[in-house]
């Protein structure tokens, strides 16, 4: 009865993983829900009946998915795949959160590289493909502003400008998927940490992402990158300084929600006003770069005394 138990959660985790993944492949509207859950199944089967099993239904998954709906298929699973392996296997031996969702989301960037320049035969290549897709969708996005009405200035503006827009898009591309990989990673650990409440000690250095602090070496990498951004004749090591000042950012956007989490937990702010807060930082650009210096800030000002408090971080939260 047992063995069969287990084959069932095999055949069930494998079959809603690929589904998971092929709905958000098919439904692109719903793909940013239904994508960042593809590991899930396979991460909650692994933990149940160990790596090795986890291991398998990746496999399993991967084979049928090459078999039946193609190589292009099967090879974007592998990216997932490889994700779903390297969490099974780092789990509780990576303990920081950051290193360890940064560590994946780097093998992941790495991996598409590789799928990519397999089915695209150059860089060259994918760069005009991705450019004339790119370009294609921002035409649709304007066309689709004006039948709904928007003002006929911001439209002729993004009509004007729609190729250095999709170049600076081409040129942020390693810095967007790698924070994509990175939100895909966290998403997942999150649900984890939920999941297994019991195991957080035993995976996690902190007990509460409200304590989250950035490197403080980072902030050299801040400066030297902005410093890049004003010599002109720097070229390709300016797009190279812009990919990683986008990195920076959002370690610094992810310290001051940190920040905001923290008050908000220490004054026992309602729900509500945590969600039309968070709401506003996501929408509005404005709010967004607050977070963002107020993490930077916190470097100096540490509005949270936790390097101060002789109590345990988890006691001063």
């Amino acid at each position: 009865m047992q063995r069969l138990e287990v084959i069932s959660k095999f055949l069930l985790a494998s079959l809603a993983s690929v589904l998971l993944f092929m709905s958000g492949i098919s439904l692109p509207p719903l793909a940013v829900i239904l994508l960042p859950f593809v590991p899930q199944p396979v991460l909650m089967f692994g933990l149940k009946y160990g790596v090795a099993g986890g291991m398998a239904v990746l496999t399993v998954a991967t084979l049928a998915l090459m078999i039946f709906a193609g190589e292009e298929l099967g090879l974007l699973y592998g990216i997932f795949a490889i994700m779903t392996a390297m969490v099974l296997r780092l789990l509780g031996r990576v303990r920081a959160i950051d290193h360890l969702v940064a560590a994946v989301a780097a093998v992941m960037l790495a991996a598409t590289a590789g799928v990519s320049y397999y089915f695209f035969g150059s860089w060259a290549a994918m760069y005009g493909d991705f450019r004339q897709s790119m370009t294609r969708q921002l035409e649709a996005a304007v066309q689709m502003q004006e039948k709904l009405g928007f003002g006929q200035e911001s439209v002729t503006l993004l009509k004007e400008r729609t190729g250095e827009i999709v170049d600076m898009i081409l040129q942020l591309l390693p810095a967007l998927l790698l924070l994509s990989f990175a939100f895909i990673v966290l998403v997942n650990l999150l649900y984890l940490r939920r999941r297994f409440p019991e195991r957080r000690a035993e995976w996690f250095a902190l007990e509460h992402l409200r304590e989250w602090k950035s490197p403080e070496a980072l902030v050299w990498g801040l400066i030297l990158c902005g410093f890049a951004l004003f010599v002109p004749a720097l070229g390709t090591l300016r797009v190279i300084a812009l990919n990683f000042l986008a990195v920076i950012g959002a370690y610094y956007f992810a310290q001051g929600l940190a920040v905001i989490g923290f008050f908000f937990h220490k004054n026992n702010v309602p729900q509500f006003l945590r969600a039309l807060t968070y709401v506003l930082i996501v929408f509005q650009q404005i709010f967004t770069l607050l977070v963002v210096g107020l993490g930077l800030f916190d470097l100096w000002g540490d509005f949270r005394r936790l390097g101060k408090d002789n109590a345990a971080p988890s006691q001063a939260a």
